[in-house]
């Protein structure tokens, strides 16, 4: 722990010392308290604050978000009864052996799993179980009412993108009647909502194979006919839709990883538009996100729009960003990382 103080000697906030480009992991702005007291408090008010916040038949969410509930780089998402933690600095290492027992004593904790896979942590794949029974292979979580599969020990980031909850709602409202293309689909998240909601045909695109089987068995656990459907192993930066598809859902990864790159990410998602563009049809519905932290909202919505204004006229329908479990510190100017929107094709 380490106290902070101004040039004048007075103390203004106080942390863990951390080592990388963060120097401290700030907890408070007073003078230091009680470490395990505080982080202790933090993660059962995060818990409690979700169980009002999360919708109905919903057990997949994430119960603390770092800087957004006050504990920088420490994220622990819900999966059933399956707690996922994540450590993205190496600070908290030394306490979990305090840390690790209050996760596990919240009411619905079974197990607790820290997923590893944060180079400048752990720097390794896979995962451990620090409390409770082992985990299996695979578990099925409720989003909504609707069957997720979800592969904790293997999975991108802990599991599923829960980010995009809301998100697939919202699709899944959208899509009654539509044929529906689904790019950078992972498990499939997107095109099991377009199906339950009724859309004439989806196709899923992804360029992992064991991604694609994923979405299948996610059709078939929502009792879906996946040979009603197509599903195609494919590079979705190049791959080109049979016919025009009328509800185009683009979620591709963070295209910029450095400061330096919010250049090169604005660029990628202007050619990316610029090409998908013309696979819509004219009031067809186009569902685009990003997850590149480095780029804000104005300058990925004018990527997007630079990108579309070549393919006829366009008109902004929605907009919005990280769900509420997901909280952003009012402090944290470059926490807000989650952009999603549907425009329509006029």
């Amino acid at each position: 722990m380490v106290s902070l103080h101004t040039r004048s000697g007075r103390c203004c906030g106080w942390g863990l010392a951390d080592r990388g480009p963060i120097a401290v992991r700030v907890l408070g702005r007073t003078a230091p308290l009680e470490l395990r007291q505080v982080v202790s408090e933090r993660i059962v008010r995060a818990d409690r604050v979700r169980t009002r916040l999360i919708p109905p038949e919903t057990n997949a969410y994430r119960v603390l978000a770092g800087p957004g509930d006050g504990l920088p780089g420490l994220v622990v998402d819900r999966y059933g009864d399956l707690a996922v933690l994540r450590i993205y600095a190496a600070a908290w290492e030394p306490h979990l052996e305090w840390v690790v027992p209050v996760i596990a004593g919240l009411g619905w904790v079974r197990t607790v799993l820290r997923r590893f896979g944060v180079t400048r942590v752990d720097g390794r794949d896979g995962g451990e179980v620090l409390a409770g029974p082992e985990v299996a292979e695979s578990l099925v979580v409720q989003e909504n009412g609707m069957a997720m599969l979800v592969r904790p020990l293997q999975g991108q980031k802990t599991g599923l993108f829960l980010d995009q909850r809301a998100h697939r709602a919202l699709v899944r409202r959208w899509s009654a009647g539509r044929t529906t293309v689904n790019l950078f689909a992972y498990t499939g998240g997107f095109s099991v909502a377009a199906a339950l909601g009724g859309a004439a045909h989806v196709t899923t695109v992804d360029i992992a194979p064991d991604a694609v089987d994923d979405a299948r068995e996610n059709f078939v656990l929502n009792g879906l006919d996946p040979a009603e459907h197509a599903f195609e192993v494919a590079d979705a930066f190049a791959f080109e839709p049979q016919g025009r598809p009328d509800l185009l859902v683009v979620d591709p990864p963070s295209l910029a990883r450095g400061k330096r790159s919010a250049g090169a990410a604005r660029s990628a998602y202007r050619k990316l538009h610029k090409r998908l563009g013309r696979f819509v049809p004219r009031d067809g519905l186009l569902a685009t996100s990003s997850c590149t932290a480095r780029l804000n909202h104005a300058d990925w919505a004018r990527a997007v729009s630079e990108g579309l204004q070549r393919d006829g006229d366009w008109s902004w329908h929605w907009s919005s960003s990280e769900p509420p479990d997901h909280p952003v510190s009012v402090g944290h100017l470059e926490g807000p990382y989650l952009k999603f929107a549907l425009l329509r094709r006029r």
